[in-house]
């Protein structure tokens, strides 16, 4: 697995433990939707820069972002969360 698809699978696995949509970690990272959803489907080539910020934003370390292990469980996750039933 590529870096560009583990950093995605890995934002989209702790976006889901946050219980955040796209649209939620939209609003609190001031990145366009569009954009994430290009980054968890692995074809944004972040900088360093977002991936640190991707990080801070999860409350990670931007190692934590290219767990391989993690990334494949984030692979068995419905495509969205429902955002009527979330818990936060």
């Amino acid at each position: 697995m590529n870096s560009m698809k583990l950093i995605g699978l890995n934002l989209k696995w702790y976006r889901y433990q946050l219980g955040l949509t796209q649209e939620d970690y939209a609003n609190k990272t001031k990145f366009k939707m569009g954009y994430i959803s290009t980054i968890e489907t692995g074809e944004a080539n972040l900088t360093c820069s977002n991936i640190d910020y991707i990080a801070k934003s999860l409350n990670v370390k931007p190692k934590d972002l290219f767990e391989e292990s993690r990334a494949l469980e984030a692979q068995k996750l419905p495509p969205k969360i429902n955002m009527y039933n979330k818990t936060k």
